[in-house]
């Protein structure tokens, strides 16, 4: 009897931490065009990033693909019954200029990069696989070369998809 009630004593604090630990996908995809001049343009993903969170803990995840930089960081916590999801994204983009900042004791010009910047800050209730729309713009564009005028339009928008974590297999 006492081995039993050792074993039970034992189990129940694991079980629990084990329960309390659930790992979960928070995938963050722009989706849109860029500079269509389509009347109907396709809509596709532009841009993902991926973190593993777990309920009541912050998450920060960072990803650098060439002159673009995605960062996605804030805390998945339940409040009411209901889960939710604070979140801080920027997408920066090297645009290949520079700027002048200043200029050291020698007389040299110290430049900084000009960075394109898209950035969502906001919280939302958020359902276990299911889209959740979190943000987004739309623009229009005009070009003119010679007696030809070109109407394009682009837009993004950011859908948050909330899914349960299952790491890869093992491989042996």
């Amino acid at each position: 009897m006492q081995k039993w009630l050792l074993l039970i004593l034992v189990c129940f604090p694991t079980c629990r931490t084990a329960a309390a630990e659930e790992l979960y996908l928070l995938r963050l995809d722009a989706v849109g065009y860029v500079k269509s001049s389509e009347d109907t343009p396709q809509e596709k993903v532009l841009q993902s990033i991926e973190v593993v969170a777990r309920l009541d803990e912050l998450f920060h995840s960072k990803v650098k693909t060439g002159p673009e930089t995605q960062v996605l960081s804030g805390k998945f916590y339940a409040e009411e019954g209901e889960l939710n999801v604070r979140l801080h994204y920027q997408r920066l983009v090297d645009t290949g200029s520079v700027v002048p900042i200043a200029i050291d004791d020698e007389g040299t010009v110290i430049t900084e990069p000009v960075l394109g910047r898209n950035e969502i800050q906001t919280t939302v209730a958020v359902k276990l696989n299911t889209e959740t729309l979190v943000g987004g713009f739309e623009t229009d564009s005009e070009s003119t070369q010679g007696s030809i005028t070109t109407i394009s339009k682009s837009k993004t928008h950011y859908q948050l998809f909330l899914s349960r974590y299952e790491p890869p297999a093992e491989k042996r």
